[in-house]
């Protein structure tokens, strides 16, 4: 029996780290199916037990590395000494495109990384390429962890700022870094009124792949989620994952009023989110629970043709007095 400690990263929000240990361990068991896993200490420190019949693959490997709270792995040598594996270096652009962002209200990027891991699982057929949907995105902090993994991703938002601040954000990165890119923007009319405002910054992350047009794509519209199908192709994306407004702070789009409960809102846009996804995408949905009743957004994604699959025990944590998340995951069907 093999036997490996991943020791998450301390560099990671604390309370987000106290909350979401069990969490990490709950994604872990979807990335590595085979492997049994377990919350634990190394040190003091927060870390997670895998235990596998076989070593651990290259591919999973990799999904250690890209697994929300890592920071090192190490293999049991016995007599309780560890021996350090190496990872794969996974990233197209580097960690910092989401650390350095700071904003009241952004997602925490860890675990905006859980959810599209999960969303990752469910889904089968993915493009080698992927385009990655999120169609409440704020700032962006989604859309930046897919440019990450070298992903193309679709962001749709109803409120200007987010939406100029969050491309204003990715260009300026960009430029400090060097990375060959462009910026494009257009309006997007229906019946002679506009009903959205398009940014596409398209870059790639080294010179080589510029000058071949092996690019990638980070798209900001400003525009309701509602108007998804509208708005993008049918069949674009490969998997969708957002960070659903709590009811708390957060105004909805689909109505222009502040709506408690998430799952009426995702009544009204979930079709249009089907249209626009591929047969087989993957879903992650984050939630209030203290607002919106599992069954009742369960029931809003079934009712707009998706399969809700069973769900991913250990995901639920307390973020503050008034918000108790957790994740639901779905997909569309083949």
């Amino acid at each position: 029996m093999m036997e490996y400690l991943l020791l998450a990263n301390p560099g990671h929000n604390r309370v987000y780290l106290d909350a979401a240990q069990g969490a990490a361990a709950a994604e872990l068991s979807r990335l590595l199916p085979r492997c049994g896993v377990e919350s634990t200490q190394l040190c003091g420190q927060p870390a997670l037990r895998l235990t596998c019949e076989q070593p651990l693959t290259e591919a999973e490997r990799n999904a250690c590395a890209r697994s929300s709270l890592f920071y090192a792995l190490f293999e049991g040598a016995g007599e309780g000494l560890l021996r350090p594996v190496e990872v794969p270096v996974w990233q197209y652009l580097p960690d910092s495109l989401n650390t350095i962002l700071k904003y009241p209200g952004k997602t925490n990027e860890q675990f905006t990384r859980m959810m599209v891991n999960l969303a990752q699982c469910a889904a089968e057929g993915l493009r080698e390429t992927p385009t990655l949907l999120d169609p409440m995105c704020g700032q962006g902090t989604t859309l930046f962890e897919a440019a990450i993994r070298g992903w193309n991703a679709v962001g749709l938002e109803v409120q200007e700022q987010p939406v100029h601040k969050g491309a204003t954000y990715f260009l300026k990165y960009l430029e400090s870094g060097r990375y060959k890119h462009k910026r494009s923007e257009e309006k997007r009319t229906q019946g002679g009124k506009r009903i959205a405002q398009l940014v596409t910054v398209e870059y790639a992350a080294k010179k080589d792949d510029w000058y071949a047009e092996n690019t990638r794509k980070v798209q900001f519209f400003r525009a309701d989620s509602a108007l998804c199908d509208q708005l993008l192709p049918k069949n674009a994306a490969d998997l969708l994952v957002c960070d659903l407004p709590y009811g708390v702070q957060h105004g909805a789009s689909g109505g222009g009023s502040l709506q408690r409960n998430a799952a009426k809102i995702v009544r009204e846009v979930a079709p249009g989110w089907l249209k626009a996804l591929r047969p087989g995408a993957g879903v992650a949905l984050a939630y209030n629970v203290l607002t919106t009743p599992r069954q009742h957004l369960s029931d809003a994604m079934e009712a707009a043709g998706f399969t809700v699959l069973p769900q991913v025990e250990g995901l639920e944590h307390r973020v503050d007095q008034s918000i108790l998340r957790d994740v639901l995951v779905a997909k569309k069907a083949k």
